[in-house]
């Protein structure tokens, strides 16, 4: 009986304590005779309290590395924000994209970044709506050129996407393609020659109507580059893209603070704590 009754009134504290003084190398058999308890007790206990710190410093570590690696999923989920392709939907894609969005969100519901993405998804629909409505101009003055009949070519297609390219890269801020840098020839058969401007083809002409013809080309080029440069629209999209370039470099700013200090504030449902 009396051996239980000195079992049953050691306190936690006292353990850790017999541990400590066991650590700092006092033995069980002296801890026992300072502490007038039986060595057994104390040896048992010195245990308990080895098991104990074990298992905490275990917990410890399963809930810093899930820690860890919850910050790390916050910081790649931030970064995909920033480097989507345009024209996908806002987020990054893959396993538990919404929930990711969600938590990164409750860590950080006032941060300017969701204003930044509202932003830019706005100017890439209306990027997306004005690339079409030019596309659709170009293709109606360049299919009533009846000029292009001096062309052997099964359609419209190359001309058109020649000054789509054009006024993308203009819009953008770039030369774009020069006709007299750019536009050339390549052999064909059977007496033929295909005529290029840049990376797109414009048709096929007789080699001996190559000189004349070219002529003719490089006119319907200046012609309809120039009612090009003179679309309002084309003037709206370059505005566009200073837009997102300002509003992108806003939110890489934003971005880089978060992937850059490792540690996103707040916290969220999935938290591990």
């Amino acid at each position: 009986m009396t051996a239980r009754t000195e079992k049953s009134r050691i306190t936690p504290d006292q353990r850790l304590d017999w541990l400590r003084r066991y650590e700092d190398g006092q033995s069980p058999p002296s801890i026992a005779s300072k502490d007038q308890v039986d060595v057994r007790t104390v040896r048992k206990h010195i245990e308990l309290a080895e098991q104990d710190r074990e298992v905490k410093e275990a917990r410890s570590m399963v809930l810093r590395n899930a820690l860890e690696r919850h910050y790390q999923d916050l910081c790649d989920y931030a970064r995909a924000l920033a480097t989507h392709p345009r024209g996908e939907v806002t987020g990054a894609r893959g396993p538990y994209s919404e929930h990711m969005r969600n938590a990164l969100h409750q860590h950080i519901p006032r941060s300017p970044i969701w204003g930044f993405l509202n932003q830019r998804d706005d100017l890439e629909q209306r990027i997306a709506q004005l690339t079409k409505d030019i596309g659709n101009t170009v293709e109606e003055f360049v299919r009533s050129d009846s000029r292009l009949s001096a062309l052997s070519t099964d359609g419209y297609s190359g001309p058109i996407e020649a000054l789509k390219f054009q006024a993308s890269q203009w819009a953008k801020g770039y030369r774009g393609l020069d006709i007299e840098g750019n536009l050339r020839t390549e052999s064909a058969e059977q007496g033929l020659v295909n005529l290029r401007y840049g990376a797109f083809g414009l048709g096929t002409v007789e080699r001996n109507l190559l000189r004349r013809v070219s002529k003719v080309v490089s006119e319907m080029l200046v012609d309809w580059e120039s009612r090009l440069k003179e679309l309002e629209e084309l003037e709206k999209l370059r505005k566009c893209f200073l837009d997102l370039g300002r509003v992108e470099k806003n939110l890489d700013d934003e971005i880089a603070v978060i992937t850059l200090r490792r540690v996103v504030p707040g916290r969220c449902h999935y938290c591990p704590l």
